[in-house]
């Protein structure tokens, strides 16, 4: 929707003219008269974006034509795209403006736009910048703009010839698949360093309830921005006082706010609720700052980890905590445990299942190759098998837990061992651990509380087990596969050991 428009330059009057204001996709009004165009990541709150067009009339490297067809781009990408897409392609004709200036060009305009050029801008972002080939692919998805709206400024040839351009972008889930140490999910020493922190109380109230509802949730922090204090609902049972949360979607950009409920733990719900402020309406996270309050539950999280002196043992350095590493975590261990995609990404509140591929895609597909491509010292982070291997039910390795020996045998898989032995025993504490959610005993293999039992029938299980993979490549779920895939190398990696390879 836009409203009454502006004229544009003296010098541009064949150029249609800029709306002197526009409605976004989620319902807010921005006044593109102004020098800055400003709105929030969400129509309810959030970070407050600006676009601040002084940074490129200033710097005169795009003429004026070429100013005003990018915010006449804009101005019509904001009534159809999430904000945060509007700032990243404004980006784009900064570093884009930038990188002109380094190459001596000197009021540009779109009409000058070579291929040449075009391969040169790509090149530069892949090998000067972090953005790799997005940039380009932004700058294209402009051009295209401009062609299918029949611009003189925008020629139809080049653009065939920018579309089969291949733009290299950043690698998803890079950080996920590789376990990053910094960037990726937590390790489970790491969550019970920051579990165990929270119990005991550590760091500021208001930091603590922030950690926890990223630990718990593992939602965007825009939506932990949005929290009102009607949000937050309490339940009296009869076991007791239940809260719930009604979390803001962030993947639905319409003006109706959305939302998802939650359970949390009775801690944070009666933590959330003494520091409550104001009525119904108010944000529940009230000290957050108001002009950019994903920010500040970044800095809330560091100054965490500082006060409760927590170290990574991976690092060795001060554990690195934000609201991505506990999503990261989050999705990963349910991928672990077998969920489906669909659950994933349900939890992480995606659309569709793409983005939470990765997750499951990770659990088969990370060690084989870096096992190959690393000496011995690497091989235990990535290898299947996490367990031990014990002699006898008899031996003692698991002392001060009652003997749970695991039989061989899943019918399911046609796996019926004769060994009557079983194929090791499980270490897992129910009293403290609680129940276990994988699906034994094919899964024990790939759980560090296994202990295989050195003469137990892990043969005849790898050979059930690459028999049924044989059977059933054709018609069963792909993420059973996977999963199986992993069990048949753990197998393996016991059989190795067991034979003295390790």
């Amino acid at each position: 929707m836009h409203r009454a428009v502006r004229s544009v330059p003296e010098d541009n009057s064949d150029l249609p003219p800029l709306p002197s204001s526009v409605v976004s996709l989620d319902g807010q009004i921005v006044h593109t008269d102004a020098e800055c165009w400003r709105f929030r990541s969400s129509s309810d709150g959030g970070k407050v974006i600006v676009i601040p067009w002084n940074r490129l009339d200033k710097a005169r490297t795009l003429a004026d034509r070429a100013r005003h067809f990018a915010k006449l781009f804009l101005a019509d990408k904001i009534s159809r795209k999430k904000t945060r897409t509007i700032e990243n392609d404004f980006r784009m004709f900064l570093r884009f403006q930038d990188w002109l200036a380094s190459v001596r060009q000197s009021s540009f305009n779109w009409s000058d736009l070579t291929e040449g050029l075009s391969r040169a801008f790509l090149a530069h972002g892949v090998e000067h910048t972090s953005d790799k080939g997005n940039d380009f692919s932004r700058l294209r998805t402009f051009y295209r703009w401009g062609v299918e709206r029949q611009h003189a400024d925008f020629d139809p040839r080049l653009l065939r010839i920018l579309q089969s351009i291949t733009a290299v972008g950043n690698a998803k889930g890079h950080s996920v698949r590789f376990r990053d140490s910094v960037k990726g999910p937590f390790s489970p020493d790491e969550l019970l360093l920051v579990s165990t922190a929270v119990i005991h109380g550590h760091g500021a109230d208001q930091d603590r309830a922030i950690v926890m509802l990223h630990l718990e949730l593992g939602h965007n922090p825009n939506a932990s921005a949005r929290l009102r204090n009607k949000d937050l609902i309490r339940y009296e049972t009869k076991s007791g006082v239940a809260y719930q949360l009604d979390v803001p979607r962030i993947k639905k950009r319409t003006s109706r706010r959305e939302t998802k409920s939650r359970p949390i733990s009775a801690g944070l719900g009666s933590l959330l609720e003494r520091l409550q402020q104001g009525g119904a309406d108010s944000i529940l996270l009230h000290w957050l700052s108001a002009t950019n309050p994903e920010g500040a539950i970044n800095h809330a999280m560091r100054r965490f980890a500082k006060a409760a002196k927590l170290v990574s043992p991976r690092t060795r350095r001060r554990l690195v905590i934000n609201p991505r590493r506990f999503r990261f975590s989050i999705a990963t261990h349910m991928a672990e445990e077998g969920a489906s995609l669909f659950h994933i990404a349900e939890v992480l509140d995606h659309s569709d299942t793409q983005n939470a591929r990765v997750y499951v895609e990770t659990v088969s597909s990370i060690a084989d190759p870096v096992s190959k491509a690393t000496d011995n010292v690497l091989r235990p982070l990535v290898m299947r098998f996490q367990g031990t291997i014990n002699d006898s039910p008899e031996s003692g390795a698991l002392a001060g837990l009652a003997r749970q020996v695991i039989p061989a045998l899943a019918p399911h898989l046609g796996i019926v061992s004769p060994n009557a032995g079983g194929i090791g025993i499980c270490g897992r504490d129910v009293r403290t651990d609680g129940l276990c959610r994988l699906l034994p005993p094919v899964s024990c293999y790939l759980c560090p509380s296994f202990s295989a039992l050195r003469y137990g029938p892990h043969r005849e299980m790898l050979e059930s087990i690459e028999s049924f993979l044989n059977r059933s490549q054709e018609f069963s779920d792909k993420r059973i596969i996977m999963q199986l895939e992993d069990v048949r190398i753990a197998i393996g990696e016991v059989l190795d050991q067991l034979a003295g390879k390790e």
